[in-house]
């Protein structure tokens, strides 16, 4: 097989399994999120009130697929949407008190379930890793703005 090919089948198995096991994760941990509600609720804890095209700016993700998360969310108790006063077409999400006190054990338990993945891969490997798959995101983002 060409190395090409096994490194982009080897991503995207590894991509498929690193959602299956944080979802079993999570669950096992009581954490009441999917990964991809996690991701969005950990922007808005590290960055504040976000719009939502900004959320799927940061996620790389359509705004309908973003739309779908923020419904889900919603519906738990984590956000709000307040109707942007400056354009009336946008909403902000705003995290709710519950989303709050989740805070510090869902990043906790997020942070071990990281290191557990992580585990054995030294710094200097993580970092190269990291060189590779930003370099990988780059050649994407390039290419797509050719078309």
């Amino acid at each position: 097989m060409l190395l090409s090919k096994e490194i982009a089948v080897e991503l995207n198995l590894t991509g498929c399994k690193l959602k299956q096991f944080l979802a079993a994760k999570l669950r096992q941990m009581d954490v009441p999120l999917t990964p991809e509600q996690f991701m969005l609720i950990d922007l808005l804890w590290n960055h504040g009130e976000m719009s939502q095209q900004q959320l799927a700016d940061q996620m790389q993700k359509d705004k309908n697929s973003v739309t779908k998360l923020v419904d889900a969310i919603e519906r738990k108790g984590f956000v709000v949407r307040q109707q942007n006063l400056n354009d009336r077409r946008s909403n902000t999400l705003v995290l709710t008190e519950k989303a709050n006190q989740l805070k510090p054990g869902a990043k906790q338990k997020g942070i071990s379930i990281l290191d557990q993945i992580l585990e054995g891969i030294d710094e200097e490997e993580l970092r190269a890793f990291l060189t590779t798959l930003r370099k990988l995101n780059n050649n994407m983002t390039i290419s797509e703005n050719q078309d």
